[in-house]
């Protein structure tokens, strides 16, 4: 039952990787193309663990937690850079669809056959969609009904506004409708939708603007100066003389309050752990900050990862930018003086 259950998941990995190949248009073997990518990404772990685990000398769970993190890492990094390769294929697409439809209408309209003029209106500006409509046409001639053929473009472009557009064409036809009344006003319906999308961007986008900001500036700015004067406080009492806490109680009840005081352990957080808090907050905020612009400019919080090294180079580098420019000017305080 465990093998059965490893072959599905396998096979479902190895589909995955397909559905993604098919929306790029690339044509290889998913399956040797999934077997290479598990043994470079098992390599790629070990290593990487072996080397980590002697530098920083972890113990032997956090070295098995570390490769497992670091194989699952890789794969799904790779899973997802083809992933926001094949939508930014389908938002190519989406821009360039109520052109293509309106010249195909147009074509129809001269009276060309409907797969001459599919044929015939594949140009080399419309991207991935020329493919689309030379296929369509091939299908078309071969006997296949335009409908089926129209249905089979979602395959290969992955977009939900091009999916539901071929869809009302298809029921359109279906239902015999005029194709080429029908590309017109579909073609108008998107140049609206796609008109209200850039609008409805532009008014957020001081939402965009202000979370870019605090996690890119202010998050930095605000890390730097608290490490910096911990640095300072922490400078500031070492180089204080240590008090006799007994001496002063002995001296009488009136400084016996005072002396329990001072007697304590005058501990404080160390620089070093605030200076890896800090590195860490601004490495997980900046993830999430950058998952959120994707959120709130295309509603896919996916989308938001090719903002994430963008957001990590200003947030580190503002960081330790101001961590030199505060000790440059005032790095007698650490002495304690």
């Amino acid at each position: 039952m465990t093998a059965r259950n490893n072959i599905a998941f396998l096979r479902g990995i190895v589909d995955a990787f397909e559905k993604q190949f098919m929306y790029l248009g690339i044509r290889i073997s998913s399956r040797k193309f999934v077997i290479n990518m598990i043994m470079f990404s098992f390599t790629l772990s070990v290593v990487s663990t072996i080397v980590t685990s002697i530098v920083f000398k972890w113990p032997y769970f956090l070295v098995v937690i570390g490769f497992f993190l670091t194989f699952l890492l890789v794969m799904g990094g790779i899973y997802l850079f083809l992933d926001l390769q094949a939508e930014g294929r389908g938002k190519q697409v989406e821009k360039v669809l109520p052109d293509a439809l309106q010249l195909v209408a147009s074509n129809i309209k001269s009276g060309l056959t409907t797969e001459r003029a599919l044929l015939v209106s594949a140009r080399p500006e419309f991207g991935p969609f020329e493919y689309e409509l030379k296929r369509i046409s091939t299908r078309v001639l071969s006997g296949v009904p335009i409908e089926k053929a129209i249905l089979e473009v979602p395959k290969h472009i992955k977009s939900t506004l091009v999916e539901r557009t071929m869809w009302l064409l298809a029921r359109g036809i279906s239902s015999g409708g005029e194709i080429a009344d029908l590309l017109l006003q579909l073609s108008r319906n998107l140049r609206t939708q796609l008109t209200l999308q850039s609008e409805a961007r532009a008014s957020i986008s001081i939402y965009v603007i202000l979370i870019f900001f605090s996690a890119a500036f202010g998050g930095p700015a605000l890390y730097a100066v608290s490490s910096f004067i911990v640095e300072v406080m922490n400078a500031q009492v070492s180089s204080q003389p240590q008090i006799n806490a007994g001496s002063m109680a002995a001296a009488g009840s009136r400084f016996s309050g005072l002396g329990s005081f001072v007697g304590g352990r005058t501990e404080m957080i160390s620089p070093e752990f605030v200076i890896f808090f800090a590195q860490i907050m601004l490495f997980v905020g900046g993830i999430f900050a950058a998952l959120i612009l994707g959120a709130i400019a295309t509603g896919k919080e996916k989308d938001g990862v090719k903002y994430i090294p963008v957001v990590m180079l200003f947030s580190f580098g503002l960081y330790y930018m101001i961590r030199f420019v505060l000790h440059s000017a005032f790095g007698t305080l650490l002495l304690g003086g």
